[in-house]
């Protein structure tokens, strides 16, 4: 393979592994906050085999319950954690901004644990299956509560604290650890269910929810070592230690001149707009059309990722694959399992190449594409094929849900995490990831609630509307959703200053695109993410700026 392959696009002769070896601080806060996004991966992953079971079936009556009744129940039981979602995305309007983005995310965890263990003890003392039913709703709507917490701090809390060369790559890493939470949920469903001891045993839906208690506690862990985001530190006037926060990640010197032109660059973007409280940000959102649009777009993307059908397919994969011909409950685990390993090396290509390669824009638009070819195809052959047999076009059906994997982790899947925390104002960027996450997990118990029925119902359709929505989506890009990648969030406003379509379709050009990306950085062309130029030596601007905040500090 070409050595050009691995190069960073923004990094002149360096390669990707460069840009790692340099940036290794940033790399290694992003991996222990991004472990976070397992959370809900791993419970939308186990959550539908543990449905498929026998033995949960018989424990809790479902085995008893007929088949319209029993689709609703079931629908129930996923969707109770996305309400708990909504109410703690609903939360990081008020906790980040005050405890903090790390100590946000340590309570998040906190509050996932005690959800779990409620989960995994139902039915241990002999309760009925109904008070064993709602112990399992409690624990499931608390443990959402943690997770719908952390899926806003997340992203929020990487993209303040990375790099801007890198900021894409490194957001992007929550949707890696969710997809790796899917797979490993996958694997462990289908190790429990081939090993257990009779398929009664209550230990293989028992054991599933103890161990998604795993990823937490590393994330506990590894978080415990890591600094609160700089641009935090400087909204609460702690200047020090925001210097102290952007040295330890940039692997400088706290009083290294180029982490002080960084700093100043944050200090002068949240003059004077420092300790909004939650209605004096609201407020502010509609201050113009371009602030509340750059707010508004969080909510337009998280809409429109739940309406990829994703989490449709996460959730009841092996339903759907048994729709497609792949029947017996561990033939559906394993191609489920399968399904699982192409999602996570599928993303792990996007956010190595795609998002800083070929930009945000492009990737959202080639994704949601290939998610429309696949999902009309799926529907389509169930439409045309209804005796259940096993054809060749069955194998192309089963095929397209992993190509519909591809361009979902090349487009919907990662991007969207990465471009809402970029395009949010930074004194609004609590708000924007808070309505944006209310959005997706509002969405998310939608679709988890309705998909069983609309599966029972509608069948082939269901997949022809998640394929709709992909080309909304794809229109939506073009026209109103302009290129944020390489430039600096003190910078991104500049974006929006000229009409919406007209950048939008301006950015599709490439020759443009990067045109126009290079008017927005004339101010900081000189320097590189750090503040500093290629030959070790700090700007004019640069110094100019330094003198400032030395002055303040």
């Amino acid at each position: 393979m070409s050595t050009s392959f691995w190069k960073d696009p923004r990094a002149g002769t360096k390669t990707i592994i460069d840009g790692v070896r340099e940036n290794k601080n940033a790399y290694i806060m992003a991996a222990w906050a991004a472990m976070g996004g397992m959370y809900f991966g791993w419970d939308s992953g186990l959550i539908g085999g543990i449905l498929s079971e026998k033995a949960f079936e018989v424990a809790f009556g479902l085995d008893k319950v007929e088949s319209t009744a029993l689709a609703a129940l079931k629908g129930n039981i996923v969707s109770v954690l996305q309400a708990g979602c909504f109410f703690g995305a609903a939360s990081s309007l008020y906790l980040p901004d005050h405890m903090g983005r790390r100590n946000s995310l340590l309570f998040a965890t906190c509050i996932f644990f005690i959800g779990s263990i409620i989960q995994s003890t139902t039915l241990l003392n002999g309760q009925s299956q109904q008070r064993g039913l709602d112990q399992l709703y409690v624990g499931r709507a608390i443990g959402g509560f943690g997770v719908g917490l952390a899926s806003s701090v997340i992203p929020t809390y990487i993209s303040e604290c990375a790099p801007r060369e890198i900021r894409g790559r490194l957001t992007g890493m929550y949707q890696l650890m969710n997809v790796t939470g899917v797979m490993l949920s996958f694997w462990t469903n289908y190790g429990l269910q081939t090993n257990a001891k009779s398929e009664l045993d209550h230990w293989t839906w028992r054991a599933a929810f103890i161990i998604q208690m795993a990823p937490g506690a590393v994330m506990t862990v590894g978080m415990l070592t890591q600094p609160e985001s700089p641009r935090y530190l400087v909204q609460r006037g702690r200047i020090e230690e925001a210097a102290h926060s952007l040295g330890r990640l940039r692997g400088r010197p706290a009083d290294d001149p180029a982490v002080r032109g960084v700093l100043s660059e944050i200090i002068a973007d949240f003059e004077g707009r420092a300790h909004l409280n939650l209605w004096q940000q609201c407020k502010a959102s509609f201050k113009d059309a371009t602030t509340f649009y750059r707010v508004f777009i969080s909510i337009i993307l998280m809409f429109f990722q739940q309406w990829t059908g994703t989490n449709a397919i996460n959730i009841y994969s092996p339903q759907i694959f048994a729709s497609l011909g792949i029947t017996g409950t561990s033939s559906g685990l394993f191609a489920t399992g399968i399904y699982g390993v192409v999602k996570v090396f599928c993303t792990s290509l996007a956010l190595m190449f795609a998002l800083e390669q070929a930009g945000r824009k492009m990737s959202l638009i080639g994704g949601g594409l290939i998610q429309a070819i696949s999902m009309y195809y799926i529907g389509i052959y169930q439409a045309v094929h209804t005796s259940g047999t096993v054809v060749p076009a069955s194998y192309a059906a089963i095929t397209f849900v992993y190509v519909f994997v591809l361009g979902y982790s090349f487009g919907w899947g990662s991007v969207p995490w990465a471009v809402m925390a970029e395009c949010a104002p930074n004194h609004l960027r609590s708000l924007a990831m808070a309505l944006g996450l209310m959005t997706n997990w509002l969405f998310n118990f939608v679709i988890s609630k309705i998909t069983p029925t609309l599966l029972a119902t509608i069948g082939f359709g269901t997949f022809l509307l998640f394929g709709s929505f992909s080309i909304v989506m794809v229109l939506w890009t073009i026209f109103f959703l302009p290129e944020t990648k390489g430039i600096a969030l003190e910078h991104i406003h500049e974006v929006f200053e000229e009409p919406i379509v007209k950048r939008s379709l301006a950015d599709m050009r490439p020759s443009r695109a990067r045109a126009r990306r290079a008017e927005v950085l004339q101010g900081t062309a000189e320097t590189d993410a750090y503040g500093q130029m290629e030959d070790g030596s700090v700007g004019d601007s640069q110094k100019a700026k330094v003198e400032q905040i030395e002055n303040r500090i």
